[in-house]
């Protein structure tokens, strides 16, 4: 006669929504990662799931379905840090959602992309992308893979989904809070011109300041990181009121020219950044800025990608960013 203790019972959705007492469509939602449930109940459901044992049937679910469960998330850009934000919030809504999630990376160091990169055996595609030849990748992919397309400004695109911040939006915020101070002498720097952000950020800084018929400049940086913001700042002939940078590490570095050269922030330049990075709120002053919704972009990734897998239709949605005010411009 066997000994061997009876087998835990299997937790299922409708175990959880009893102990959390919310629906078992509710519970369903956050395990299919969808972005429209509530931050604080997706913490709590999916703080019960971990508690309660709960596992999809992986090998179940790819029987009925003749898929295989992986969900691949393609890095076409480099990393930086709104990028990396994003890929956790991909990695942790397909987590939930019952995927297994690959990664592979199709940048080159000399700005190229990698073509053959994501694998065949996959059910959906998710593209970190940024610079304008991921456009062309995507296409590709999508032919043959359900794709969903992150952090472009690219439309309408057959058969892929995608997903955006409004960075037109964003940047008018920035500009505008400025120009309602009454400045006259306002430049911007921007960031890369083969990079769909920047683009866009300097369209908005532009119809911002047409619109209150102030004369804006623009002056150009060859990267994002600080030094090319401390670099485009020394090219100034004099320092301007304000300043509105397409990123917060361009900030920092003009920051740092407009303390050498004895002026204040924002005493003397009224200084606002782009994406509020982890620290923006110490720099000195704190750097007022546009925050970026990376993890509901990444968790919309997700949930676009899914629909795509499951026969509807693609989709285009487009996230409205946040203005931070903190004291580097205000007086």
């Amino acid at each position: 006669m066997s000994t061997r203790p009876p087998s835990p019972k299997k937790v299922s959705l409708a175990d959880v929504a009893a102990n959390a007492g919310v629906s078992t469509n509710t519970v369903s939602r956050v395990v299919r990662g969808d972005p429209e449930v509530a931050d604080a109940t997706r913490a709590r459901i999916s703080a019960l799931l971990d508690e309660m044992g709960y596992r999809p049937n992986y090998a179940a679910r790819a029987l009925a379905s003749k898929k295989t469960g992986v969900l691949h998330v393609l890095l076409a850009a480099p990393m930086f840090h709104g990028h990396g934000r994003v890929l956790l919030s991909v990695l942790n809504a397909g987590s939930e959602a019952g995927y297994h999630v690959s990664l592979s990376n199709a940048y080159r160091p000399d700005g190229a992309l990698h073509t053959q990169v994501a694998p065949f055996d996959v059910d959906g595609v998710v593209i970190l992308a940024g610079q304008d030849p991921s456009v062309e990748l995507a296409i590709e992919i999508g032919k043959r893979i359900p794709t969903c397309l992150l952090l472009s400004s690219e439309k309408n695109l057959e058969g892929i989904s995608t997903a955006s911040i409004d960075n037109v939006r964003g940047s008018r915020l920035a500009a505008e809070h400025l120009l309602r101070q009454g400045v006259s002498d306002i430049v911007h720097i921007a960031g890369p011109r083969n990079w769909s952000d920047a683009v866009m950020r300097r369209q908005g800084f532009t119809q911002a300041c047409e619109e209150a018929g102030v004369e804006g400049q623009v002056i150009e940086s060859f990267s994002w990181n600080a030094h090319d913001g401390y670099d485009a700042m020394r090219s100034l002939s004099h320092l301007p009121q304000a300043l509105q940078c397409a990123n917060d590490q361009l900030a920092l570095g003009a920051m740092r020219l407009i303390h050498e050269r004895g002026a204040k922030v924002p005493e003397d330049v009224r200084v606002v950044g782009f994406d509020d990075v982890d620290g923006a709120d110490c720099y000195t002053p704190p750097l007022t800025t546009i925050r970026q919704p990376f993890d509901r972009l990444g968790r919309t990734g997700v949930r676009l990608v899914r629909s795509l897998m499951e026969g509807g239709r693609a989709e285009d949605v487009t996230i409205d960013p946040e203005l931070v005010i903190r004291a580097s411009s205000t007086l």
